[in-house]
């Protein structure tokens, strides 16, 4: 979660918005303040963002070698509960920091949002893993031909609640394959291209109703 200390009460205000957005209306005292100094809170920890950011690569390298780690664990007879507990307490810290350090606010959607993709002439129908006003991740099955990293792709989507349709442009960023023969679906993170001005305010919007948040 991102914070920051508001100017004029001294009290914390909470958005998952605050990377985004250069004013904000105080939770606590109502007043519009510029959002500065925004902090990272994750799991009782609480870093700078700016100096997260500057060794964001540090981080990133841990969080894998963490994630490594706890697969040894779980999979291992020998290691006691406590310490199984603990990896994943350290990890889920340092997931939520990674998260504070992305600069746009990312959806992680619990039930499925259907959307049509297409790329390189093939046209194919996934769901939307997560969503932000950058780009998004989806899933697809895995009978489809896997897409080229760096190919041009294409998005269909309406969302739950909102009467607009978004057909947005981009390009595929990584992929994950998934394996046909264990039913898991390729995994296609996608950055989107420029869009307008209305779709974007649209889809601004529904991002922001779904954070809790309703500041521009």
């Amino acid at each position: 979660m991102l914070i920051m200390k508001c100017p004029e009460c001294d009290k914390h205000i909470s958005s998952a918005l605050l990377a985004e957005i250069p004013r904000i209306q105080c939770e606590h005292c109502g007043a519009q303040v510029p959002v500065v100094n925004v902090l990272v809170s994750a799991n009782g920890f609480t870093f700078d963002r700016s100096d997260l950011l500057k060794r964001f690569f540090r981080f990133r390298k841990l969080l894998d070698e963490v994630t490594d780690e706890r697969n040894v664990l779980v999979n291992s007879s020998t290691a006691s509960e406590e310490s199984k507990r603990s990896i994943e307490q350290f990890l889920s810290i340092l997931q939520g920091m990674m998260t504070g350090a992305r600069d746009n606010f990312r959806y992680q959607f619990e039930s499925q949002v259907v959307t049509k993709v297409t790329y390189e002439k093939q046209h194919c129908h996934g769901n939307f893993i997560n969503l932000s006003m950058e780009g998004a991740c989806v899933d697809i099955a895995s009978t489809n031909p896997l897409p080229r990293v760096g190919g041009d792709v294409a998005v269909e989507f309406s969302l739950f609640g909102s009467e607009s349709k978004f057909i947005l442009n981009g390009k595929v960023c990584w992929i994950q394959k998934g394996k046909e023969q264990e039913h898991t679906k390729h995994s296609v993170g996608l950055k989107f291209s420029s869009f307008d001005d209305s779709l974007k305010t649209a889809l601004w919007d529904y991002l922001s109703g779904l954070s809790g948040d309703v500041h521009r």
